[in-house]
């Protein structure tokens, strides 16, 4: 009688071997990446006087290194995300813009790595060229701009947050408007901020939302 030999079912790696294949893939990178960045120049320490600069100066290294991560790699000061609507023009007067830089590393670990590791901020003056000192929040740093482009500005009254969702007719709109007039007159210039009362969340420094196209700041995080 012949007998049939069935295939037998192949026998799945074990998980311990697909982990130390992993860690060798990982490693592999993390050599390859500290390679390719080997004497890579970092513009961190870059000080510009307008924005243009800073977009010049980033867009120089991406031609020259244009297989690294711009912003992981070269570590260089641009406007911060949430400043996407905000001109990046210069002005005749002290308007400030939060730029943002990446310090953290590009490995797929720390491993022995020294990186600073996160997203700071700091304040820039598109009117005169000041930057503020880096900070970890980008409210923190809005507040730094503000203090210095418009000194006193924290004194201010606490006034109702812009309306979001308007009719046609726009009417909430205009009496938004006439109900933060009076509470600050007719002579706020452009770009200045507005203090609202926003409760226990959401107290990001908003840029684009007051009345003069500034920032809209949380009264809690003035102490108010």
């Amino acid at each position: 009688m012949t007998t049939t030999t069935f295939p037998t079912k192949p026998t799945a790696p074990s998980s311990h071997g697909l982990q130390l294949d992993m860690f060798a893939e990982a490693a592999r990178d993390e050599r390859a990446h500290a390679e390719r960045t080997t004497g890579v120049p970092r513009l961190y320490t870059l000080r510009c006087t307008t924005i243009a600069d800073y977009e010049h100066a980033m867009a120089q290294w991406r031609k020259a290194w244009p297989d690294l991560a711009c912003l992981r790699d070269s570590h260089g000061w641009h406007v911060a995300i949430g400043e996407y609507a905000s001109s990046r023009e210069p002005t005749d007067t002290c308007i400030p813009i939060t730029l943002q830089t990446d310090l953290r590393c590009n490995r797929t670990s720390h491993r022995g790595c020294l990186c600073v590791g996160d997203l700071v901020s700091r304040s820039f003056c598109r009117g005169c060229g000041w930057h503020s000192e880096v900070v970890d929040d980008d409210t923190d740093a809005a507040l730094l701009g503000l203090d210095h482009c418009f000194p006193g500005w924290r004194d201010d009254p606490i006034v109702p947050s812009a309306p979001y969702d308007d009719g046609p007719k726009r009417r909430t709109r205009r009496n938004w408007e006439t109900a933060v007039t009076e509470l600050h007159g007719t002579d706020r210039p452009q770009g200045y901020p507005m203090i609202t009362r926003r409760g226990p969340h959401g107290w990001r420094a908003v840029p684009g939302r007051s009345l003069w196209g500034g920032y809209d700041v949380a009264a809690e995080t003035l102490g108010r």
